[in-house]
């Protein structure tokens, strides 16, 4: 009788204990070390929503220079909305920070991701969409809005939270009063420049072998709640290849913040959409005397354009395409065929109407977009001037923009 009566109590007992919830962070800082942030990552993901700011520094003698995210993300959607902008003091170098406004010269703009997809926004201007189509349309030059799109590590990429799961801790965290960790662990340069605009990822395979320093912090939940890297290994290699020469450092930050809490779709139902295959098109298909303009694409290039009509604003008015297509008997080195190409756009500009200059304030003389190719053969006795020929070909595209 004992024993039946006792029964029910031991499973209730037991009952209670299966019940329990695991202490906070136990899905994370139970597991082996190399295997953390892979599920800090995972935990981040399974809080639903969280704001979010990302930040890349460039420190120079007239003060710093921030381009910055602000926004938020909702991982079950594949959703985020980020206000971008380049903040810099006048005292800034004034070269460098026109090399920094590169991916994004019309600074301030509005970023929205669902999916694979990428929206643009300036001002009160359609959300204009990049989608896989249009980064397989466009190529390259769509690279830094395209590397926003929702990762496996959070709805809006190219940020430090892409780089914490593709590294491995291999020293314990240091753990806070308040039961957050901080880790300390190293990035590849390689994989740090990952963070730069695409113009300036000209490092190639001199980024040399000095790690970049990575802080990260979870917090008693396991969920990443910051993430900061010095940058320094990744600028050197940078000075090296003669670029940024006036930056003196270089930081990147991430913070996430209000967890769990609602947040507002990307644009409303309402608000007007313009696929970029649609109404976007490359520099060199526009026929001689046609209007462009590169503002509101957010990629910061004269490549892609909107075609315009030339009495609405536009700052680029075609000349013409030109083909350079030389051989150079006996000479091994010749350039890179630039100022051939200046030589046929210098016809093309002399032969163009007077009239296509008017009705815009054109710089004086014109500017050459092209990729050039480079060829040289050599004798088989391996003397210049015995065989040897360069060919140099490429199509360029001759164009006015407006004076700054």
């Amino acid at each position: 009788m004992t024993a039946l009566l006792s029964l029910p109590a031991l499973v209730g007992t037991a009952g209670c204990g299966a019940g329990e919830k695991a202490p906070a962070g136990e899905a994370v800082y139970a597991l082996p070390l190399a295997e953390q942030f892979q599920a800090a990552t995972d935990a981040t993901r399974e809080a639903g929503t969280a704001a979010f700011v990302s930040t890349l520094t460039y420190g120079a003698a007239g003060g710093d220079a921030v381009q910055r995210a602000r926004g938020s993300q909702d991982y079950g959607r594949g959703t985020s909305r980020a206000d971008v902008a380049l903040d810099a003091p006048r005292t800034f170098p004034e070269g460098t920070l026109g090399l920094l406004r590169g991916a994004a010269p019309e600074g301030r703009q509005v970023l929205a991701t669902e999916d694979d997809d990428v929206y643009v926004r300036h001002g009160r201007s359609a959300w204009l969409k990049y989608g896989p189509a249009a980064v397989s349309r466009f190529g390259e030059a769509t690279a830094d809005v395209a590397g926003h799109a929702a990762g496996d590590a959070a709805p809006y990429s190219g940020t430090l939270a892409d780089l914490v799961p593709r590294t491995i801790p291999r020293e314990a965290p240091e753990r806070r009063a308040d039961g957050s960790r901080v880790y300390r662990v190293d990035l590849l340069p390689e994989v740090a420049g990952e963070l730069l605009p695409r113009h300036l990822r000209g490092a190639g395979d001199a980024w040399g072998t000095e790690s970049v320093g990575l802080t990260v912090r979870l917090d008693a939940d396991g969920r990443l709640t910051s993430a900061s890297a010095d940058l320094a290994p990744v600028l050197a290699a940078l000075h090296d290849q003669g670029m940024l020469p006036e930056v003196k450092r270089l930081r990147a930050t991430y913070e996430l913040t209000a967890f769990g809490k609602p947040v507002k779709r990307p644009f409303a139902d309402d608000e007007p959409v313009e696929d970029a295959v649609e109404v976007l098109a490359t520099v060199d298909t526009l026929t001689p005397g046609r209007c462009a303009t590169t503002g509101g694409t957010g990629l910061g290039t004269e490549e892609i354009v909107r075609p315009v009509d030339c009495a609405d604003r536009h700052d680029i008015r075609v000349l013409g395409q030109v083909e350079v297509d030389r051989v150079f008997p006996g000479q091994p080195d010749v350039g890179n065929g630039g100022r051939y190409a200046n030589e046929e756009c210098r016809s093309v500009d002399a032969a163009a109407p007077e009239d296509w200059r008017r009705g815009g304030r054109y710089a004086d003389g014109f500017s050459v977009l092209g990729e050039p190719e480079v060829s040289v053969s050599v004798a088989m006795d391996g003397e210049p001037g015995n065989g040897t020929e360069t060919t140099v070909k490429g199509y360029y595209t001759c164009f006015l923009t407006l004076a700054r």
